[in-house]
Parts: C-alpha cells; sequence; structure tokens
C-alpha cells in the first residue's frame, strides 16, 4: 500500500512526527560575531550564539524535504509551517559572518577557526515587502495563513503594507497588528480586513509601545482617519489592547465606537494599560454582556503590585451587579474603583479557575477611611467570596474557585482566610503583641512573584483573616486607601 493512499489523518500524522524530528535533529540557534574591528585595526572576531531561531522558521526549516517529495506533501507541509505567520522589524545594520542564510549549513560555519565578517546593511522593512510580495503574487500560499502577528511597524507606511499583505489572506481569523493601524488606515480598509471576501476575523490583538521621537514627529504619522465609527465588530470573538503609548493612544473614544457594534465578543483582555478608564471597559463589557466569557482588565504600571487608579464610572453605575450579571463570564481578573459583598452574592455565577480583584475602595466606603463600617463591608466580602467558593465546589458539577482580591496594599485569600501584607510596622507600635504569629509569606508587592529583586522591599507576612479584621477593628492596622 502506497503512503499517499492511506487516510490523510494517519498521514498527516506521519508527517508531523517526521517535522518534529527534523526540528529536533536540526539548528536550533543562530550564530553572530563579536564587535567589528575598526578601519586599519586588527581584533580578533569571537563567534556567540545570537539566539534561538523563532518557531515559525523552524517549522519552515524542518519541511523543506517534505514539501519537494510531492504535491499532496508539499500542500501539507504548507499548511502546517504557514498557518501562523510572524513579522517582525528588522533592526538595521548588523555585522554578519560568512554564514549563509540556509540554517543547514551551520555545521559547516562551525569548522571554521578564524571566523571573519563585513559590517552589512539590511531593510528593517524586507520582510514586510517580502510577505507583501508573496501574497500578492501567490494568492493560495496566502490563502492558507491563518493567524498573522505583525510586530514593530508603527509608521502610516508599513501601517500600508501590513493591509497589503492582508487582501489575499482570505482565511485569516487572528490577526495581531500595531495600535497605528486604527489611525492610519481608513474605515474601507478595516472593513476588508474584518469581514473580508473569506472567513470573518475571529481575534483582534492592538499592540501599544512608544515610538521613536523621530517617528511621532514625522507628519505622516501623525495622521487620523478614525475608522472606528465606521466599522462592524460584531464578527469579533476575540479583543486584547495590549501595551501603552503617549502618541495617538487608544482611548476611551475608541472603546466606545468600537462598543457599538461588537456585541458578541467572548473575549476582552485590557492589559498594561493605562490611557483607557474604567468606563470604556465597561462599554465593551455591556455591548457583550451576553456572549463575554473572559475578560482581563489589568492597568498594570511599572512598579507591579501598585496598579493605576482605573478611573471612577462617569454615571452612579453599580459595576459589581452589572458583572454579575454576566451570564457566561467564568474568567476575571480586573481593576475596579470599588468592590463589595455583591460581586459574589449570586449563587448561579459561572466564576471558575483563578479569579482576580484589585480595588481601590470598597462600595460605599469610596472615602478610602479605615471605620468600622468599611471593616465590616470587607468582612462582608471576604464572607461572600468564600461562601462562592464552597458552592461552586458543591455544585451539581463540581469547580474549583480560586480567590484573591487585592486590597489596602494586602492580598486576601478567602478560600484560605489568609491575609497577605507588610505587617512590620504594626508589629512595632504594638510592641509586639500584633499580629500574634505572622507567617513567611510567599507572596509580596508583585504578587505571586514576591519581591522582584528590591532590596529595599521587605518579604510580606501571612496571618489569618479573623486576626486581620480584629487588628483593623483595635486600630492596630488601617485598611485607609
Amino acid at each position: 500500500m502506497h503512503i499517499n493512499d492511506f487516510p490523510f489523518e494517519v498521514l498527516s500524522q506521519i508527517l508531523e512526527e517526521v517535522t518534529k524530528a527534523h526540528i529536533r535533529d536540526g539548528p536550533t540557534f543562530t550564530f553572530g560575531l563579536s564587535q567589528a574591528p575598526l578601519p586599519l585595526q586588527r581584533a580578533s572576531l569571537q563567534r556567540y550564539v545570537r539566539g534561538p531561531v523563532p518557531p515559525e522558521l523552524l517549522k519552515w526549516d524542518a519541511t523543506s524535504m517534505i514539501r519537494s517529495v510531492c504535491w499532496k506533501w508539499h500542500e501539507w507541509a504548507l499548511d502546517h509551517s504557514i498557518k501562523d505567520m510572524y513579522i517582525r522589524r528588522w533592526k538595521g545594520g548588523e555585522r554578519w559572518a560568512e554564514l549563509s542564510n540556509r540554517r543547514e549549513s551551520y555545521p559547516l560555519y562551525e569548522l571554521i577557526d578564524r571566523p571573519t565578517g563585513t559590517a552589512v546593511y539590511r531593510d528593517p522593512f524586507a520582510s514586510l515587502s517580502r510577505t507583501v510580495s508573496i501574497c500578492n503574487d501567490f494568492p493560495a500560499v496566502a490563502a492558507k495563513i491563518r493567524r498573522m502577528w505583525v510586530h514593530g511597524f508603527y509608521t502610516a507606511y508599513t501601517d500600508r503594507l501590513i493591509f497589503e499583505s492582508l487582501t489575499n489572506c482570505t482565511n485569516l481569523t487572528s490577526l495581531s497588528i500595531p495600535w497605528t493601524t486604527i489611525r492610519h488606515l481608513d474605515a474601507k480598509t478595516w472593513r476588508t480586513v474584518l469581514t473580508g471576501s473569506g472567513k470573518p476575523l475571529e481575534s483582534l490583538e492592538l499592540q501599544c509601545v512608544d515610538p521613536t521621537s523621530q517617528q511621532a514627529a514625522d507628519k505622516d504619522n501623525q495622521i487620523d482617519l478614525e475608522p472606528l465609527q465606521s466599522v462592524n465588530f460584531g464578527q469579533l470573538r476575540r479583543l486584547k489592547i495590549f501595551g501603552d503609548t503617549t502618541f495617538m493612544p487608544v482611548t476611551d473614544a475608541d472603546l466606545y465606537a468600537i462598543a457599538r457594534t461588537a456585541t458578541h465578543l467572548e473575549e476582552f483582555h485590557l492589559t498594561c494599560n493605562s490611557s483607557i478608564t474604567i468606563d470604556g471597559v465597561m462599554a465593551i463589557v455591556k455591548a457583550s454582556r451576553k456572549a463575554l466569557r473572559v475578560l482581563e482588565h489589568s492597568p498594570r504600571s511599572q512598579d507591579g503590585f501598585w496598579h493605576p487608579h482605573p478611573g471612577s464610572p462617569s454615571d452612579s453605575e453599580h459595576l459589581c451587579e452589572t458583572l454579575r450579571s454576566c451570564p457566561k463570564l467564568e474568567t476575571l481578573s480586573i481593576s475596579l474603583p470599588s468592590v463589595c459583598a455583591h460581586l459574589f452574592s449570586d449563587d448561579n455565577i459561572k466564576f471558575g479557575g483563578d479569579l482576580q480583584v484589585r480595588a481601590l475602595h470598597l462600595c460605599g466606603h469610596e472615602d478610602g477611611r479605615s471605620t468600622q463600617e468599611a471593616t465590616d463591608a470587607l468582612e462582608k466580602t471576604l464572607y461572600q467570596a468564600r461562601r462562592l467558593i464552597r458552592r461552586r465546589a458543591q455544585s451539581t458539577i463540581p469547580r474549583e474557585l480560586y480567590i484573591e482580591l487585592f486590597f489596602a496594599d494586602c492580598i486576601f485569600e478567602p478560600g484560605f482566610s489568609s491575609v497577605h501584607g507588610d505587617f512590620a510596622l504594626a508589629q512595632i507600635s504594638s510592641d509586639g503583641v500584633w499580629p500574634h504569629d505572622p507567617q513567611q509569606s510567599g507572596k509580596g508587592p508583585y504578587g505571586s512573584s514576591g519581591l522582584y529583586e528590591k532590596e529595599e522591599e521587605g518579604p510580606f507576612q501571612r496571618i489569618d483573616e479573623d486576626e486581620f479584621l480584629h487588628g483593623v477593628r483595635r486600630r492596630l492596622h488601617s485598611i485607609s486607601t
């Protein structure tokens, strides 16, 4: 029986195992040379390992021989190696050794005793331009791309190149691109990207970084075509905005425009961003309330544990009630202006896995004072969270739920009745009476990762929740915010 007569699933599994073997046995690192010598100087060059070969290039190299066997294997190899495409900007000039671009020739390079090299310049946009050329010349190849990541291009010119490369990607379902594309591309272009002539886009990620001063000062890059008002995001299932920038940043107004039509989002991620407030986040949540399963809003700052203020809602809406009313919400990691027991009081809510809530205040106690009423509200919140954990574990289909509440510079674990924080000052002021028996904590100012290599930060201590609340009521510790 000829191997091509096997069922396609069997043949595919065989070829995949062969590809894995080629990746395992082939070169997985790239080489380079130490610094270039100055003119009229003799400097010994040393060979070094520059870094690992990216996974997409490993797959391409590993399927090179498979592609040359027959048409059927060639089509399988293309599907396997370019369904995920990663395009990044080259950093410009670099000194290169006498090393072929064909990585299978690396063993020969390792035999050279005295390597030499020349300083060469490489077009930083070469990978993007080449992708555009391939996608336009071979539409059948472009149609095999399912996911594409484009990193490092933040100009109006490169944004147009990105669109040109997507024109023939009719089966594209996931796209990760710079945030500048929502400024430099018009509504017609975005409608083509989102709906196109093939499959609609399901996942969109916008990467936000600060461009170079030269790019930011260029008048051509300062245009804003405002396409979001005329684009339909109804087919989108996942939206992620990652990173922070001061150059034409993504704002609440952009999320309002997206929320107008994004009514079927199942996942929404907003991380490491400070230009969007809780109003923009809740606009997306309310638009996709019936479909949302995953919500992550983590506006982390450079200081790790200390999160930027998420902003205050523009109206008097109770956000805990709004989040609790999402019927399909399972995974939640959110920074709120305030939190209370209502967030955990619905026994039918589908929360599961890890749930993190970072709050600046307690609902009804936005003044931030450490009062008896605020302490009672915190106790009730922790009780309801613990009750929800038990209910989820004892439900018809048991599910583990782990809750972390970040509040008043402490980390609360209701499931274990534990509180992690820095109680050194309280120990000094109470002459060592409170806390009575603190344990060393594995958590720290940077969450579960601990101290983040800062010597001035003391390790957190862990105490029981009842002891913590008792100490707050006796004014030995403060929960003022």
